[in-house]
């Protein structure tokens, strides 16, 4: 069962908030969304892929967002839309607002004589804040969060239970960071010695920009010297790990259990899918799109979508296998050449 939704609209009411066009009894009464095939008259859902088409004349949704050209495929309410599944997120965003709890501190946080506390704060129970650090105003910190000293934490942000921000970090406005995620952990820094390994203090920062949002149990290595950099509304899944001194371009977003190496760079807009592997001191440009599972060893300066898994195998096998690949094009223009009668004559 989903969560109850917190709001209801008419139709007409939920047409004029979303800026569509509508066709239907404008009093309709919509209390909650769901998925095309689960909805029930009361509730409100989408078709974005023409491959669901067939659903339409299954479907007991209240109304539909789609796109004007299935009118003919559905007699029901609808909104129209270029983009149903914006809408959509648009509209759960109406019918499911972010929980506004009452602002207050709890008796059982631990807060440093020094903590500078913004306006309508909320801070729960085992809380824990740091010398120094700044709490900016309506920021919300759920129970167990440990801010460490010197953080800054920007206005709106919200950190859910068990989030851990290490000394120094800065968090810019509206950022979400889910369960028990890292921001500031040390960055894996070791030096080889006749003894063993020799620990490189990390000594940077991470610094996060606004409307940043990280996904539960994933973790953000301080920079070594410099900081760790993530701009402005990049998203980030659960369970990825990002190493020291990388810097994340604005508005990216990266899928679950992908590792990003120390020093690399990701440029702005980039769409990364899960368990991508970037090696270390690499820079992907602007608007790079990487499918799931993809190995990526070297820069990438041209946008595209780029794709690449070989299964593992004994490692001197797996390089031979590597370098055949790269020869096969220039094999393959040579054949090409050699069926090809007018390449003949016009070499003669």
């Amino acid at each position: 069962m989903s969560i109850r939704a917190r709001r209801s609209f008419l139709l007409a009411e939920l047409a004029n908030a979303l800026g569509l066009e509508f066709r239907g009894n404008p009093a309709l009464r919509l209390d909650g969304i769901a998925g095309i095939a689960t909805a029930t008259e009361q509730q409100l859902s989408f078709l974005q892929d023409s491959k669901y088409l067939p659903l339409l004349a299954q479907t007991r949704a209240g109304a539909l967002i789609l796109r004007k050209e299935h009118a003919q495929d559905y007699s029901g309410a609808a909104l129209w839309s270029n983009n149903p599944y914006l809408s959509f997120a648009q509209a759960m965003q109406l019918f499911y607002p972010p929980e506004q709890p009452s602002p207050g501190i709890s008796p059982r946080a631990e807060i440093a004589a020094d903590v500078e506390l913004g306006a309508q704060t909320r801070v729960e129970d085992f809380v824990q804040i740091g010398a120094g650090a700044r709490i900016g105003d309506g920021a919300w910190l759920e129970a167990g969060v440990v801010i460490g000293a010197g953080v800054e934490i920007g206005a709106g942000s919200h950190l859910y239970p068990g989030v851990k921000v290490l000394a120094g970090s800065i968090l810019g406005p509206d950022c979400i960071i889910h369960a028990n995620a890292v921001i500031g952990a040390d960055g894996f820094g070791f030096a080889q010695g006749a003894g063993g390994y020799e620990k490189i203090p990390q000594i940077g920062r991470v610094v996060l920009g606004a409307r940043v949002e990280i996904g539960a149990n994933t973790c953000i290595d301080r920079g070594a010297l410099g900081d760790t950099v993530i701009g402005d509304g990049v998203k980030i899944d659960n369970l990825v790990q990002i190493g020291h001194n990388v810097e994340i371009g604005a508005d990216t977003v990266i899928a679950g259990q992908t590792g990003v190496a120390g020093s690399t760079r990701i440029g702005r807009g980039c769409r990364i899918g899960g368990q991508v592997g970037f090696a270390g001191h690499i820079e992907i440009a602007d608007g790079t799109v990487i499918a799931g599972q993809s190995a990526i060893t070297h820069d990438i300066r041209q946008a595209g979508i780029y794709s690449g898994v070989i299964p593992a195998q004994e490692v001197r096998r797996w390089r031979r296998t590597v370098a055949q690949l790269h020869r096969l094009d220039g094999i393959l223009r040579r054949l090409r050449g050699a069926a090809d009668p007018a390449s003949h004559s016009s070499s003669s």
